[in-house]
């Protein structure tokens, strides 16, 4: 079908050569400004949107859930247009008639037209080819990645096949874009990416060039989930659950391995409000370049599973778990809080070392349970195995004899009868010993393997504390760098606060409540500068 390109690495080697370019980056760069999020009412759950498009000109943001897409102003009321079940992906699109939504569908592809009227506009017959993926829009044209393939139109309602371009199978991402000549087109098809340039020919298209773009790491691990095109920094990125595949303009391949929360992986790769922002189930990532390093975005989109994002230079919107979040940068006034607040936020709480102690204390995960079990296989073969055994022997004879005998004319009967009883008792105690435990316990694999998970669990958990603490420091920053403490944002925020306070009171018994509760006593009875 088309030539093959490879893309290899050695981890070994790359990995540094990604660390200093990171390191270069920052030396005297200035921290970005961090998005402040916000909630956008909207008549949905939030874990239950799969899909977002943001049109700026305008003005409306499109939601995909579970039921169909809502349409409406972000901060405005939102419609239902389309009750067609899950939506996987979503598209403004600008025709004769004004601006339209494309809404790809598990059961067909929708057009949403300005008049209010909705067009099922699927490119082919069958249920492989109605049920959409992904969209992608450019220089005019529709791409969609179906379970049939991919197909590409001017108007979305006169699809074209490229012929000879991409395999058969099902078709999980797409790109476009505009290239010298024709289109650029990138699809996942069957797990695996390929590219195409493309060339419209009678009204048919054609593909001058097919390549199939194979990532040696990425083997098994069920290709790119997201591919995108023309970033900052990259000509191509394939996006994979852990690590990134990027292209120059030159066509030469380099490959980051991202450094995630644990049990994270990437869902969508999305640039907005000037930074680029990877969505995991485990909470928002932010960086300024691809190479990282990726942190946790500004709370609360930091710590909740995303799932889409759309947006533009200005502003940024995610479908958490939680609902649907705006994220744009702060306005100058509350860039940031004043010395005196980050100064309270730290002294009303215990340290974050000590809240990890407390933490692994009470779910008893610290080292000495582990060194106790260890200790305690490494001794098992001076211990002996006692066995108790005990008898009992029962003994009864009875014997009977009878004679006659003559004495003085007279006869005689005699009986002799003989009766015998005897019991015998015995206890006694058996030790053994297997020295050879001495040397080597089987046991000690089965402690190791434990040792492993616990040390996995207590990673997971310090992960979830730690950003549970600091982003709760965040929030009470921004709570006092409020001007007006009657406004509704400050009692969203305090709300916030409570709610990361309750998460960590769960993870250590209560006791972070109790010491945030005792210094804030403590910081009130203290002698204020200048008092009586």
């Amino acid at each position: 079908m088309g030539r093959r390109t490879n893309i290899g690495f050695r981890a070994s080697a790359f990995a540094p050569l990604v660390l200093v370019l990171a390191g270069d980056r920052s030396i005297g760069a200035e921290e970005p400004t961090a998005l402040v999020w916000r909630s956008v009412a909207a008549p949905v759950r939030g874990g239950e949107i799969a899909a977002l498009a943001f049109d700026r000109a305008s003005g409306r943001l499109a939601l995909g859930d579970l039921r169909g897409v809502l349409v409406g102003p972000p901060d405005g009321s939102f419609e239902r247009r389309l009750r067609r079940g899950l939506v996987r992906d979503l598209a403004f699109i600008r025709d004769a008639g004004g601006v339209s939504l494309l809404a790809a569908t598990a059961r067909g592809l929708f057009l949403l037209e300005p008049s209010g009227g909705v067009v099922e506009v699927s490119p082919g017959p069958g249920v492989a080819a109605r049920a959409g993926n992904r969209l992608a829009i450019a220089d005019g044209w529709i791409a969609v990645a179906s379970d049939d393939g991919v197909f590409l139109s001017r108007d979305a309602r006169r699809w074209l096949r490229p012929a000879t371009a991409f395999p058969a199978g099902p078709a999980t991402a797409v790109a476009l874009r505009e290239q010298a000549g024709g289109l650029e087109c990138w699809a996942v098809v069957g797990g695996e990416p390929w590219s195409a340039r493309l060339v419209e020919d009678r009204q048919e298209l054609a593909a001058r060039e097919s390549l199939r773009q194979t990532v040696s790491f990425a083997a098994g691990n069920g290709g790119p989930v997201d591919v995108v095109l023309g970033l900052p920094g990259t000509d191509v990125a394939l996006v994979y659950p852990t690590a990134l595949a990027l292209r120059d303009t030159l066509g030469a391949w380099r490959v980051v391995q991202l450094e995630l929360p644990p049990g994270a992986e990437v869902l969508r790769l999305a640039a907005g409000a000037g930074q680029l922002f990877l969505a995991t189930l485990r909470g928002l990532l932010v960086a300024e370049s691809l190479e990282g390093p990726w942190r946790r975005a500004g709370p609360p989109a930091g710590s909740a599973a995303v799932r889409a994002l759309a947006g533009d230079e200005a502003v940024l919107f995610a479908a958490a778990d939680m609902g649907l979040l705006a994220g744009a940068a702060p306005e100058p006034h509350t860039a940031g809080a004043s010395p005196g607040a980050q100064a309270l936020v730290l002294s009303e709480e215990p340290a974050i070392e000590r809240v990890h102690q407390v933490a692994l204390a009470y779910l008893r995960l610290g080292p000495k349970w582990m060194d106790a079990m260890k200790r305690g296989v490494g001794s098992r073969g001076w211990l002996p195995v006692v066995v108790l055994h005990g008898g009992l022997a029962h003994d009864r004879r009875q014997a009977t004899a009878w004679d006659e005998a003559v004495s003085g004319g007279d006869l005689w009967s005699l009986v002799d009868r003989d009766r015998d009883h005897a019991e015998d008792y015995e206890v006694g105690l058996t030790f053994s010993w297997d020295l050879g435990d001495l040397a080597y316990n089987p046991e000690e694999i089965d402690v190791s393997r434990e040792a492993r998970e616990v040390i996995e669990l207590r990673d997971d958990v310090l992960d979830e504390i730690t950003q549970l603490y600091f982003e709760r420091r965040r929030v009470l920053a921004q709570l006092q760098a409020l001007p007006d403490p009657g406004d509704a944002e400050r009692l969203r925020l305090r709300l916030r606060a409570d709610e990361l306070a309750a998460g960590i009171d769960a993870w250590t018994g209560g006791w972070f409540g109790r010491q945030t509760r005792r210094l804030a006593a403590q910081s009130l009875s203290l002698p204020r500068a200048g008092g009586n």
